[in-house]
């Protein structure tokens, strides 16, 4: 088992600071944001390597509500521009190593369909199979990520997300889950687990109120259960925010980012004693 942490919830602090800290802290491997523009990719595989950590993924970028960025958009003209948007992201990964790309197929914040009954869902598919192809000759693995119904339309549980992979039928196209999501989704916080087997590729992590775990009301040991028995061995990342309002931006006031490297200590601490 690997333990991992999502940069862009530090906000606007520096990724070179961002590494040093999650290293520091002593996490095995941190999940970059694919900002495309605002980094230099090969000075972040640099900055990984001094730091001696690893970057195994990246958090994708698809924000709601610019239409040329949603895959599952009634405009087919913006469909593509989705999708190369994505391109030039799951570029990056490749520039850098990294294995996988997040990837939602409807822009997160978008909560109301845009078509009619299964519209959505069907370019949300569309678009993922014409994604899926570049992805994998570029060696990278499309991690499907179920959101809460508040920030997704679409896909809100982990059968749902099974199902749109299986639909996509590309092998390089898996799902994941995440804590907080299934807090707000999920009738039971083990099964899903349970039920994903293979399909699960992923797993991200935040208390209830998305703060640090043992911040909120997660019952942690339920949760560790769920995972052990599905035999999952790969990377558990925390993605937890820091408190203050706007829950889809990251950076908040100063004295309230200051939290964010005590949640990052105690959620280590509380990994460790999850799967230790």
């Amino acid at each position: 088992m690997k333990f991992s942490i999502c940069s862009w919830t530090f906000g606007n602090k520096p990724i070179e600071e961002v590494i040093q800290l999650a290293s520091e802290i002593g996490y095995d491997e941190i999940e970059i944001a694919a900002n495309v523009e605002e980094y230099d990719w090969s000075k972040i595989s640099r900055e990984v390597k001094n730091n001696n950590i690893s970057l195994r993924g990246l958090s994708g970028d698809a924000g709601w509500p610019n239409e040329e960025t949603d895959m599952a958009n009634p405009n087919p003209q913006n469909r593509i521009k989705a999708i190369d948007h994505l391109k030039k992201q799951v570029q990056a990964a490749r520039t850098v190593g990294a294995e996988y790309i997040v990837v939602s197929p409807s822009a997160p914040g978008k909560s109301v369909p845009l078509g009619k009954e299964s519209e959505d869902w069907n370019w949300a598919i569309d678009s993922v199979q014409k994604l899926a192809p570049f992805a994998k000759d570029k060696g990278v693995q499309l991690i499907i990520e179920p959101l809460n119904r508040y920030e997704s339309c679409i896909l809100n549980t982990g059968e749902q997300a099974q199902r749109f992979i299986k639909e996509v039928n590309y092998s390089n196209v898996k799902t994941m889950l995440d804590t907080f999501h299934m807090n707000i989704e999920e009738t039971n916080l083990t099964k899903p687990f349970e039920q994903m087997h293979e399909d699960l590729a992923l797993i991200h992590m935040a208390d209830t109120n998305r703060q640090g775990l043992g911040y909120g009301r997660l019952p942690l040991n339920e949760i560790a259960q769920g995972i052990k028995s599905n035999g999952y061995q790969g990377t558990i990342t925390i993605e937890c925010l820091a408190p203050g309002p706007d829950p889809f931006e990251a950076n908040k006031k100063e004295k309230n980012m200051q939290w964010m490297s005590k949640y990052a200590k105690d959620s280590l601490q509380e990994l460790h004693r999850m799967f230790n």
